[in-house]
């Protein structure tokens, strides 16, 4: 089907054509053909590169034509980022009326209404940024002609899935209807989710580079197409390493997904030593420089970041959550110009963003599970989601995906389990429950009944409760008796602790509950911390008490598990510590669950540098990150219910700690740590050389700051300084 015959404006018609799109791959006909153009309801369902966003594009340009805002919703904020530069490029045309369209992006802030976005065309969103938007009652949007869920097959996931499920649950009873167009490469029962949001699938397996899919086994890898087998050469050095270097020697890209984070920089590192033969100087070179630009662009001095500058010289890398922004970006752009040929990833890259290469590795099919509490095989769905990787059009014929086996059965298994076999069904996650201090919570049921109190000014009845948690997945897969039973426990643990009360047969929120809904935050969340807070003594510091209870809270986020090595330190830990802890009953087991996480927030803020502190407690440079954009969030839900309950005591203690997450500081440096470009570091070292205050700043000359032991505290820099203060006022008159 050619673009040109799209019921589209010349206009649209013209930007496609431009964008290098001539003709629609057989799974984007198949959704015009469905209906996709004539506002019907779709779930596609096809593999990974099958134009799953430009079948997206098509449809937000008829809604704009129609002068409809578009709403794509994305699980993860990296592919969010990415969908986002997709669609910026229609800012490029105006809309019907004139004006320019409008893409943005918000994908965090959940305690905020992000007024903003309502004069925005595309709205880029995070599931859980539109389930804020939701709860705040924002008005602009029934507005929304079209809704786009990216990895609609996340419905079933036990962390993301009730927020998304809830979403579409409320999409199906709202008075205003906006096109749902969900998109996903894997659905099993795609008929059972169709007829649920009401809408027609489209379902291919169509790529648009051939996929092979193969397992090794005695030095060989067989595959399910008939393809010849392909021997490989025995390094020593480890099969998947050899799986992957033998692409190389073709000339192509591997991904090696592996079990962990650990397995997956030291396969690297044994991968580096092979690179250097197989590379030619050019491409050697060109390494060179991308190295030299991670390590310039990289201002941390970690040893990860060492590790990999060293790594990238020879065309290897490793991917994983606990790698920092700044590295993750050079390797992915690296990856993506061909210039690295192999990444060695934990399985979140997957998922995570669009990166082919011609041959994808399993090095293993176990991963560890929690709940198991073991080594158990990973699903159907998650392999099918890192075969989604193998293939780079327009490089490629063909990609390849090769698991491993030990033994000629282990083979018969893999073939049967994995590559012949069918992907799980989706199902609700709805109602899984959580064990929290030895009793188990509906927790995400509690956070999403509050959640639709709360957002119901005059209250809501039990019937329109459950009117709405009628519609959601769970009660398709499980009828209504059980889940109106879960219902009404949630109800009584929210009445019990106070989010809610009951009025004339309704259910309102209280200030409380409200609060904790806006906020963002789990109920179970704010009722440590609501206890936290009434417990607290004038004149006690509870700095540590209160990182402890946020990094235990329900919404904290990944925590690590405690070693025997940790036993002393943990000990001193917690004798030094102890007087500042909150007693709202949190067990020792609970406190050494958290305890990496706390004593690498307490190195923080005690100004220790960053790669001590992820040596001290074995933790990545990612995870330091995302533990202190967790605390910093959580610490102004802190501080809102601190207000809230008027423990006005501890609003001064919070506001000093938020400073101190932030800039990762001790408590004498607030007062300098303020000025422009003056960090951590630099206020460290005026500090030590006498200038405590912006007083003694002020006071001081411009070669007496210069003089500073510090090599970036240069004349040019004290002048900035001084510039800064130039309106200062003294506390002393006689300065005044």
């Amino acid at each position: 089907m050619n673009i040109s015959s799209l019921d589209l404006s010349e206009t649209s018609i013209q930007f496609l054509h431009n964008q290098g799109f001539k003709t629609l791959y057989p799974p984007q006909a198949d959704c015009i053909k469905t209906g996709l153009l004539e506002n019907n309801n779709l779930i596609v369902s096809t593999p990974t590169a099958s134009g799953k966003t430009l079948v997206a594009i098509i449809s937000a340009l008829q809604h704009i034509e129609n002068e409809g805002k578009i709403i794509y919703l994305s699980p993860l904020r990296a592919l969010a980022s990415e969908k986002y530069n997709d669609f910026k490029k229609l800012e490029s045309l105006s809309k019907p009326n004139g004006s320019s369209i409008k893409v943005s992006i918000s994908t965090g802030d959940f305690e905020s209404n992000s007024e903003y976005l309502k004069n925005s065309d595309i709205i880029i969103l995070t599931n859980e940024k539109f389930d804020s938007l939701q709860r705040h009652g924002i008005k602009w949007l029934s507005q929304v002609g079209l809704i786009v869920i990216d990895e609609i097959h996340l419905i079933g996931d036990s962390y993301r899935g009730p927020t998304l499920e809830m979403i579409i649950a409320k999409m199906l009873i709202s008075e205003h209807s906006p096109q749902i167009l969900g998109l996903s490469a894997t659905i099993n029962n795609v008929e059972e989710i169709s007829d649920w949001i009401g809408a027609k699938p489209v379902v291919s397996n169509w790529r648009p580079v051939a996929l092979s899919e193969g397992v090794f086994c005695f030095g060989q890898i067989d595959f399910k197409d008939g393809n010849p087998p392909i021997d490989i050469e025995n390094s020593g050095e480890g099969t998947a390493i050899d799986i992957a270097i033998d692409m190389v020697k073709q000339n192509g890209q591997s991904i090696i997904f592996t079990e962990t984070r650990k397995r997956a920089s030291s396969l690297a590192k044994k991968i580096e030593k092979m690179m250097p033969l197989l590379l030619t100087q050019e491409q050697l070179k060109e390494l060179s420089e991308l190295s030299q630009l991670l390590d310039k662009k990289d201002d941390k001095n970690t040893d990860m970041k060492k590790l990999l500058v060293e790594l990238i010289k020879h065309g290897v890398a490793f991917h994983h959550a606990g790698v920092g922004n700044v590295p993750r970006q050079i390797i992915e752009s690296g990856f993506r110009d061909r210039k690295i040929k192999i990444i060695c990833a934990t399985p979140t890259l997957a998922a995570g963003v669009n990166l082919p290469a011609r041959r994808v590795v399993l090095s293993s099919y176990l991963r560890y599970d929690m709940q198991y509490g073991g080594m158990y095989p990973i699903s159907v769905l998650d392999y099918k989601q890192m075969c989604g990787r193998a293939g780079r059009p327009q490089y490629d014929d063909k990609g390849e995906t090769i698991l491993i086996a030990n033994n000629e059965s282990e083979k018969d298994s893999l073939f049967d389990n994995y590559i012949n076999g069918d992907v799980e069904d989706i199902e609700s996650a709805l109602l899984i429950e959580k064990e929290i201090a030895g009793k188990k919570h509906l927790t995400h049921l509690y956070t999403h009944v509050l959640a639709t109190i709360s957002s119901s000014p005059f209250g809501i009845s039990k019937p329109d409760l459950l009117k709405l948690f009628n519609n959601t997945l769970y009660t398709l897969h499980n009828g209504n008796d059980d889940l109106e039973s879960k219902v009404e426990d949630s109800l009584e643990f929210l009445l019990d602790e106070n989010f809610i009360e009951k009025r004339n047969n309704k259910f309102l929120s209280t200030r409380f509950g409200k609060q904790t809904s806006l906020l963002y935050i789990h109920p179970l969340t704010a009722s440590d911390f609501r206890d936290a807070i009434m417990s607290s003594q004038k004149g006690t510091n509870y700095t540590m008490g209160i990182l402890q209870v946020i990094a235990s809270s329900a919404d904290f986020g990944r925590l690590f598990s405690f070693r025997k090595s940790d036993e002393s330190l943990y000990y001193s830990f917690i004798h030094k510590y102890q007087s500042q802890f909150f007693d709202i009953g949190h067990s020792d087991s609970e406190h050494r669950f958290t305890f990496r996480i706390l004593a690498a927030l307490n190195a923080w803020i005690n100004e220790k540098k960053e790669n001590d502190i992820l040596n001290l407690v074995d933790i990545d440079p990612g995870d330091l990150y995302s533990a202190t954009e967790n605390t910093k969030r959580l610490l102004n839900a802190f501080y809102k219910l601190t207000v809230l309950f008027q423990t006005r005591h501890l609003l001064d203690p919070i506001s000093l700690l938020q400073l101190r997450i932030e800039k990762g500081i001790k408590s004498e440096l607030i007062e300098i740590i303020g000025l422009k470009d003056v960090g951590r570091v630099l206020s460290r070292a005026l500090f030590d050389s006498g200038f405590k205050t912006r007083e003694s700043l002020y006071l001081s000359s411009i070669d007496d700051i210069s003089k500073t032991p510090h090599p970036l505290i240069t004349p040019s820099f004290a002048k900035k300084i001084k510039e800064q203060l130039k309106d200062f006022e003294s506390d002393d008159p006689n300065i005044r």
